[in-house]
């Protein structure tokens, strides 16, 4: 039992070590170097690709003084790198030196900046929009690279377009004023930007001795208790003090547009 034990188990080992080998030289096998292409022609790099099972990628095409045109500049991964078969080779391609001057577009209209660049043999690059309240949409205000610049990395010009500004919200919400004195509420109001309309006034309570209630014909008078409030006896309501803003238009909370009139009441 035990010699037969141990036979299976050496198998088991052998198979496992024979699986291990397998693998790796069939994940190697599918590996490849990627070799060096600096200098080369777009068509001879392609095909040396190809004939390793790798695939080609452009990436752009930029002026060069050391590459002849259709020459290849940068490639990645570098030279000596190992990859899988199938895997893309980016690279970029020399365009030669550079022969066109870039154009003037500051101040064209972004149509005609577009043909402009396309007429000059140029590419379009970028364009962004940004609010620009000092020229009309659409103009062009900055590009990149400059006009006339040279030994430029590439044809391609990005262009910066002016963009009507967004509304802003000109509203803002009406402050709490009640409580506050007629003095500093109507400060509030002039600093805010806001219009003060004639103040409104409770109506004075009438002044001196006032006639007393006739009593009721059906219900004799009682006369009240020291100490104890009859049933329809009222308190006496805490005073406000003169001057103090009592009620307010708009409501505290509205929201209202710059310029508005705002109307208190104060208390007399």
């Amino acid at each position: 039992m035990f010699r037969a034990l141990s036979a299976v188990l050496a198998l088991l080992a052998i198979a496992l070590v024979s699986a291990l080998i397998t693998m790796r030289l069939a994940i190697h096998g599918a590996e490849v170097r990627v070799p060096a292409l600096a200098g080369l022609t777009l068509s001879d790099a392609a095909a040396q690709l190809h004939g390793l099972g790798l695939e080609t990628g452009v990436d752009g095409h930029f002026y060069s003084t050391t590459q002849p045109v259709g020459h290849i500049l940068t490639q990645s991964p570098t030279p000596g790198t190992r990859v899988r078969k199938s895997w893309r080779v980016r690279i970029t391609v020399s365009l030669g030196p550079q022969k066109v001057a870039i154009p003037a577009l500051n101040g064209m209209d972004e149509s005609i900046a577009t043909i402009t660049i396309h007429r000059t043999g140029l590419q379009l690059g970028n364009v962004v929009l940004m609010p620009y309240a000092y020229a009309p949409e659409s103009t062009v205000i900055a590009q990149t690279p400059l006009a006339k610049a040279r030994d430029v990395e590439g044809p391609k010009i990005a262009l910066l377009v002016a963009q009507s500004p967004s509304p802003q919200e000109d509203s803002s919400v009406m402050p709490d004023l009640t409580g506050e004195s007629f003095t500093t509420a109507a400060l509030t109001i002039i600093h805010a930007g806001f219009n003060l309309v004639p103040l409104q006034n409770l109506p004075t309570p009438p002044t001196g001795p006032q006639p007393l209630p006739a009593p009721s014909s059906t219900t004799p008078s009682q006369p009240a208790s020291s100490g104890t409030a009859t049933a329809n006896q009222q308190p006496e309501a805490p005073a406000v003090p003169s001057g103090t803003v009592i009620a307010q238009i708009p409501t505290a909370g509205s929201r209202i547009s710059s310029g508005a009139t705002i109307q208190l009441t104060v208390q007399p």
